[in-house]
């Protein structure tokens, strides 16, 4: 049964793991072939290639390749490449779980994709997708029946997931891929980080990325991180009793003297200084306070 059958919008449907398992493939050739349920690859390690009758994708670690019921296909793989494929199907009944018509109702990025009706599309995961998938193989093997509750919440968040890596490809655009930028700095900058990593999870070449990024913000990546550091680094400074020597090791710069030389740059002030300043007109906010207090007491 095709993803974009018109039964599954209104009618009973609940989807179904049908088939899954883990390969490692080294120097393979497969012929083309078709299922009759819904095939996800989730490449794990190394790379491949995914040909259809129209298109040819080339898949690395983090990708995802969706290719919809009765799609012929064929993969080819040069070195090696590890990957889990399931595959989907829908069956008719009831279950304590909405149906998928209902979920389709509720879902603005599964409307999307089944009103888009692609064939097959390359996705790109952010890790989330594939650890919902890891926790609803995890179920299936714990149950002899796949209708139950958990089951069926777990398929269904995965296939949620998967619709909003397709909504990516339908609409990303440059600002969007500026946001991610922004969000995976603000999630990782207590560590060491390179433009080259950021562009790897956002699936950007990094000079286009770095292009993009400058034109949307007039920055650069690197400048954004480290101004971004320098922000978390005062907000410590100002509102914590961390030591100076440890705040460098809290915001990813492991190194005193960068931190100092850096945060000079931005403040035209120590760290030092900074922290003494603001606990002075920390005790005069106060003190000023507690007379406006006693005055209206």
């Amino acid at each position: 049964m095709s993803f974009y059958d018109n039964d599954l919008r209104s009618e009973p449907y609940y989807p179904v793991v049908k088939f899954y398992y883990y390969k490692e493939w080294s120097q393979f050739e497969m012929k083309p072939h078709a299922h009759e349920a819904i095939e996800l690859m989730h490449v794990l390690s190394g790379s491949c290639k995914v040909e259809t009758k129209t298109d040819s994708y080339q898949l690395k670690k983090g990708q995802i390749i969706f290719l919809d019921a009765n799609t012929s296909h064929r993969l080819s793989v040069q070195e090696k490449c590890r990957m889990f494929n399931i595959e989907i199907s829908f069956q008719q009944g009831r279950t304590a779980f909405p149906p998928f018509c209902e979920v389709y109702k509720e879902n603005e990025a599964l409307r999307l994709m089944i009103d888009n009706k692609k064939p097959h599309m390359l996705l790109h995961d952010s890790d989330d997708t594939y650890q919902c998938l890891r926790r609803l193989i995890m179920e299936v093997d714990k149950k002899s029946q796949q209708t139950d509750f958990m089951v069926q919440l777990l398929i269904c968040e995965y296939i949620i997931r998967v619709a909003g890596l397709a909504e990516i490809n339908y609409t990303e655009t440059d600002q969007q891929y500026t946001s991610r930028v922004i969000s995976y700095i603000h999630q990782n900058y207590d560590r060491e980080v390179s433009v080259a990593e950021i562009a790897d999870a956002v699936h950007l070449h990094p000079g286009y990325l770095q292009r993009v990024f400058k034109v949307s913000t007039g920055t650069s990546i690197h400048e954004f991180l480290v101004s971004y550091r320098m922000k978390k680094a005062k907000a410590m400074l100002a509102e914590t009793d961390i030591s100076i020597t440890d705040i460098p090791h809290y915001i990813g710069m492991n190194s005193q003297q960068y931190f100092s030389t850096t945060f000079k740059k931005y403040e035209q002030c120590t760290p030092s200084a900074y922290r003494k300043a603001h606990q002075y007109n920390e005790k005069l906010r106060r003190k000023s306070e507690d007379i406006k207090h006693s005055i209206e007491r």
